[in-house]
């Protein structure tokens, strides 16, 4: 697979495979892989970057590539994509694109961390673990305290993402509070 990607007015390829089996897009050349990596796209696995589905959906929003399938036929738009490739659209697919393409747009550098979780660098330099949640859905206050506690043991802020029904975003900051006894 083939993806295109613009940067300065300058096309740059990128020669991806999507792995259909793992909903994965892997870059193997080397350049490529290093410069997708500081634009903190995708996770390096030895001498390859695998970019998640959400990364490609929002590069693909962005009108910034261009995909060619096994067919040869070019997929520049995100509608034709996820009808090419609909079996890796995960339930909780919609929130975290909302998500990462909020924080990317604002300039934030942001890694996919997990399941429904951003790694993201701010504009000081801070880094904070973003966990995506839906409106309406339940969390136990253990997840809450075991989310602080893992942020704080890896001095990381936590921040929680809730994306709404109609797909509007709010950020809470979350930290524990220690009593002070006298």
């Amino acid at each position: 697979m083939l993806i295109e990607i613009e940067t300065s007015g300058v096309e740059v390829l990128y020669s991806i495979y999507f792995d259909y089996k793992n909903c994965k897009g892997i870059v193997y050349d080397e350049k490529e892989v290093n410069e997708l990596e500081n634009k903190w796209f995708g996770n390096r696995e030895g001498n390859v970057l695998t970019l998640d589905i959400v990364e490609i959906a929002y590069l693909l929003l962005n009108n910034k590539i261009k995909v060619l399938g096994n067919n040869n036929t070019a997929i520049t738009d995100l509608d034709s994509f996820l009808s090419t490739y609909y079996k890796c659209v995960e339930n909780f697919f919609w929130p975290k694109l909302i998500v990462y393409r909020d924080l990317r747009n604002r300039g934030r550098k942001v890694k996919v961390f997990g399941e429904n979780k951003f790694l993201m660098k701010d504009k000081h330099g801070d880094l904070k673990l973003v966990v995506v949640l839906e409106e309406g859905m339940r969390h136990s206050v253990v997840d809450i305290y075991r989310n602080i506690d893992s942020s704080r043991s890896n001095n990381l802020k936590l921040v929680y993402a809730i994306v709404s029904l109609q797909g509007d975003l709010t950020y809470y900051e979350l930290n524990k509070i220690e009593p002070v006894r006298d």
